[in-house]
């Protein structure tokens, strides 16, 4: 015959259950406990992360002055995060309209993704367009012209991340697709993982996001040339960008000091007073050493000229940069 238990009885019974169950999930051990989804695995090591945070920062920065050369405005470039999501994250974070750019890595066969805010890109097509690059008021998909133009900004940031990711592995980013809409490329699966990397950039009075989607098994080929590439890692000027430095540095200002040296006891020195007269050891066709802002670069000799002293140059110094700043002249 079954016997019913009592109301205190099955009480008891779930109490008991309750503290078993508490026991199995108390950690045996004394450190924290982390949550892991193995529906999104970490393939990317935190060191790989710093990694790519270091690079792209580079990018980042030298990009702005491409980009300042370009628009011809103030553009600022910085990197916000890097952190790895399923493809479907990081659809689901972006903006729609949006600049969706799909990215040819060759020699890998996956793709990746860019994409620049609307307000970015509106802003940017104001001020190529002619304006001053003022943040505009649309919520509207960009037209076949308006993608055509900032066609040429995208191509300055792939070539950037191209030159960046030089020293690391011969990567070579290029423009696959675009799209208004980012679920209408097909550049990953849902639930393969991916890098992102969200950089902010303002334009003027205006600020939005840039984000760059690679595929983890870049980052994976890529192993621990990350580390080798910190401290060798150097950025060549384009012509293009050099053309545009040289011209800006034909634009500045630089003291040019002829340089003549004496020695005098610090106690004749003292005593100098106006109209005092200070014998030079040098003779009228002895060369003189002229700076240029701080630097020995030239030399020459004295020369007058209707009543005025004048320096005749004679060609280029050959010694070598001093730190020394010319005292006496």
């Amino acid at each position: 015959m079954s016997r019913i238990l009592s109301q205190d009885e099955i009480d008891a019974l779930l109490s008991a259950a309750s503290e078993a169950a508490g026991e199995r999930r108390r950690p045996t051990s004394s450190g924290a406990v982390i949550r892991y989804n193995f529906r999104r695995p970490d393939r990317v090591s935190k060191e790989q992360i710093h990694s790519l945070h270091f690079l792209h920062d580079r990018f980042a920065r030298n990009t702005a002055t491409s980009l300042s050369a370009y628009l011809r405005t103030i553009i600022d470039l910085s990197v916000v995060s890097v952190e790895q999501f399923s493809y479907s994250e990081f659809l689901m974070s972006l903006t729609d309209p949006t600049a969706f750019y799909a990215l040819s890595l060759p020699p890998f066969d996956e793709l990746g993704a860019l994409e620049i805010n609307p307000s970015i890109a509106f802003a940017m097509l104001d001020r190529m367009l002619g304006g001053a690059g003022r943040p505009l008021a649309l919520s509207r998909a960009l037209t076949e012209i308006e993608q055509n133009v900032i066609d040429s900004v995208v191509k300055l940031l792939l070539d950037g991340l191209t030159e960046g990711w030089k020293p690391i592995t011969p990567v070579t980013f290029g423009i696959r697709g675009r799209e208004t809409r980012p679920q209408m490329l097909q550049v990953a699966a849902p639930n393969e993982v991916v890098v992102m990397i969200v950089f902010e950039m303002k334009v003027g009075e205006t600020t939005g996001m840039v984000n760059l989607c690679i595929p983890t098994t870049v980052v994976e080929a890529a192993g621990t040339h990350f580390a080798q590439a910190w401290h060798r890692q150097r950025r060549e000027l384009s012509p293009v960008e050099r053309t545009w430095m040289l011209a800006s540095l034909g634009r500045v200002e630089v003291p040019v000091v002829p340089l003549i040296r004496a020695q005098m006891k610090t106690s004749n020195v003292l005593a100098l007073e106006a109209g005092d007269v200070i014998a030079l050891p040098l003779e009228a066709d002895q060369p003189l050493d002229i700076w240029v802002g701080g630097v020995p670069k030239l030399s020459g000799r004295p020369a007058a000229e209707r009543g005025r002293l004048k320096i005749m140059i004679d060609g280029r110094h050959v010694a070598q940069p001093s730190n020394e700043l010319p005292g006496v002249a």
